[in-house]
């Protein structure tokens, strides 16, 4: 149908598919997508038997390292997963997938196929249970993750304003008053962008769902919101995608001031070895909220690709050797792991894992 519309307005010339999805990307908090081998493998044929040129996207699925995983606005925002996997010919860790040799099947029909067997999938290793230990909560070491201090602002500023790119901001301000009956902390809608850590009273706020909470404390008690950059919307017309606190945060309508804004360089310390070369800290104040956890472990003489899971843990993120494996979010899925390329780890010394838990460590 698309290519008879081409051919009315263009003739002659070449027909080319330049985005034939094998697959789709998955949000957190939604079903795992799929689509059928069968189905792709009959579309791919039909484009072929018309002499058309394809290409597949994606041939082969992939990772969101790190703070990659974008995000899609489909009347509401929606934030990838970390994995990329896209239910592709080729999965995530690079191994052929029934679907691939479907497509393989409908090739042979048009040209020869190479000569010489197919390479197998790469080989895992289960390197076990990691204990991990809790190092620190992270309101206890803002002099390590902010070395430079933070910002001075009446009102909140966005991540763009103070030039962070990615990751954690917190939000520092203090209660003006007693508030011993509970008051409402909120924002306007579309104003928490993304998720917002509230360590007054434990609690979330969150881009288009939850925006205000109650708290209650004393007259010049700390207000810390920890703000999370969950990805960006990467087209269509909300592709501005500020990051942040993008308006005040009231307190029973009265606007918040006096603020002290931290960005955060995690990665920056954790790849310059922190904390595993740092002493031990002191024991941090038993308060909830996140935290940053430790461990180590070993490989057996060869390094091969894994996947890591999280059995009670919530939501954050993790880095191997100081590689950022992105976030994991089994609380709210689909996924349920993340892939470790072998490519990462360490033969013949421990590897490093540390953990930012945002949520709560089981």
């Amino acid at each position: 149908e698309a290519f008879g519309a081409q051919r009315r307005v263009e003739p002659k010339g070449p027909l080319v598919n330049s985005e034939y999805y094998t697959g789709w990307l998955d949000y957190w908090g939604e079903a795992h997508a799929s689509t059928s081998s069968a189905q792709v493998a009959r579309g791919l044929e039909d484009m072929l038997q018309l002499g058309a040129s394809v290409n597949m996207y994606m041939f082969h699925g992939g990772t969101n390292f790190a703070y990659w995983s974008g995000a899609d606005f489909k009347d509401q925002y929606k934030p990838v997963t970390t994995s990329y996997d896209y239910d592709a010919p080729l999965s995530e860790a690079g191994d052929p997938t029934e679907k691939l040799f479907a497509i393989r099947t409908v090739i042979s029909k048009f040209q020869p196929l190479p000569i010489g067997p197919m390479p197998p999938a790469t080989p895992k290793y289960a390197y076990g249970r990691v204990a991990l230990r809790k190092y620190a909560n992270l309101l206890d070491i803002l002099d390590v993750l902010c070395p430079s201090g933070p910002i001075q602002s009446q009102f909140p500023l966005t991540f763009e304003a103070i030039k962070q790119a990615h990751g954690f901001v917190v939000y520092r301000t203090q209660l003006p008053r007693d508030v011993l009956d509970p008051a409402t902390l909120g924002a306007p809608p579309h104003t928490v962008c993304d998720r917002g850590y509230v360590m007054l009273q434990k609690g979330t706020l969150e881009r288009d769902g939850q925006t205000a909470l109650h708290v209650t404390g004393s007259a010049g008690d700390t207000l810390d919101v920890l703000l999370e950059n969950m990805g960006r919307i990467s087209f269509g017309a909300n592709i501005s995608d500020f990051k942040g606190l993008l308006a005040n945060l009231s307190l029973d309508s009265s606007p918040l001031r006096n603020w002290l804004i931290y960005p955060l360089a995690i990665d920056t310390a954790i790849q310059q070895g922190w904390p595993h070369a740092a002493p031990p800290k002191s024991n941090s104040r038993g308060r909830a909220g996140p935290a940053f956890y430790t461990g180590t472990f070993e490989t057996p003489g060869i390094t091969w690709d894994t996947f890591v899971k999280f059995p009670g843990w919530s939501k954050g993120q993790l880095w191997i050797n100081g590689f950022n494996l992105g976030r994991y979010w089994p609380r709210r899925g689909p996924q349920q792991t993340l892939f470790v390329p072998g490519s990462v780890l360490h033969v013949g010394r421990p590897n490093n894992i540390t953990v930012l838990e945002l949520e709560g460590a089981p």
